[in-house]
């Protein structure tokens, strides 16, 4: 079902709007495979990196619809690396699970590591790196001022407000939440009082399958971002364009107040 036929209703009725940013707002799939690339094989495996072979990119962007944290970009590295086959999230969840928590944790430091040591040294490379989706930064600039819009995210605040500024978009750091060890619907749960409604925006189904049970949460998956086609077909989650995304932020500006 399509958000645009249901637009009006949730205007009225919505006090909060959750945006994923890797996916959705940003086409970071290009920084997120250069990164993980170079902490694990460079720091993590101590080998000269000069050239990166084709087929771990598209290896890498097969996988990526199944990640959820910074952590697990470099554990796609090792699945390419040790050849296992990925074709759907029980089987890379079981990974995780295989790898534990000591090793999620040292992937995560190296994964930041990495962006962090980009960020000193060739900045201007790394930000390249990050293009925006058609059209995101006319939401984005729309919705800035407006109370109860955020951004969502795995990706820590730093790197998006600095993604942002590199595209011209002063975003302010407390409307930018970062998930850390929670849950997307814990953090938005924690703003939503009882009655209060949300959109929430992602092109991970799994976020948003967790979120469903919330009844006050109307969640959407973006066809744009990194999807597998069943997730396309399924039924459970309404799938969003990019033309209604706009329709319903405008919608939702429109009706807020400002922040």
């Amino acid at each position: 079902m399509s958000a645009l036929g249901h637009s009006d209703k949730l205007h009225s009725v919505t006090q909060y709007f959750f945006l994923d940013f890797d996916g959705v707002v940003c086409d970071s799939i290009p920084e997120c495979f250069v990164s993980s690339y170079r902490a694990y094989r460079e720091l993590l495996l101590g080998e000269t990196v000069l050239e990166i072979p084709l087929r771990d990119r598209n290896m890498f962007y097969a996988y990526r619809p199944f990640i959820r944290s910074g952590a697990d970009y470099l554990l796609i590295q090792d699945m390419i690396r040790r050849g296992l086959r990925v074709n759907d999230q029980e089987t890379f969840d079981a990974d995780i699970a295989r790898a534990g928590q000591t090793v999620m944790r040292e992937y995560d430091r190296l994964f930041y590591q990495v962006r962090d040591t980009f960020l000193a040294n060739d900045r201007e490379f790394w930000l390249d790196l990050n293009s925006l989706f058609p059209g995101m930064k006319e939401i984005l600039s729309k919705a800035r001022g407006v109370s109860g819009f955020y951004i969502l995210s795995t990706k820590k605040p730093l790197f998006i407000r600095e993604i942002l500024l590199h595209h011209g978009i002063e975003w302010n750091s407390e409307r930018i939440l970062y998930t850390a060890e929670h849950s997307k619907r814990a953090i938005m749960e924690s703003f939503m009082k009882k009655g209060d409604r949300a959109v929430f925006i992602d092109d991970q189904l799994d976020h948003l399958l967790i979120a469903r049970p919330n009844p006050g949460i109307d969640g959407y998956l973006a066809s744009w971002g990194y999807v597998k086609q069943p997730w396309l077909e399924q039924k459970e989650i309404p799938l969003i364009g990019l033309d209604g995304l706009k329709t319903l932020v405008a919608g939702f500006c429109q009706a807020a107040q400002p922040a």
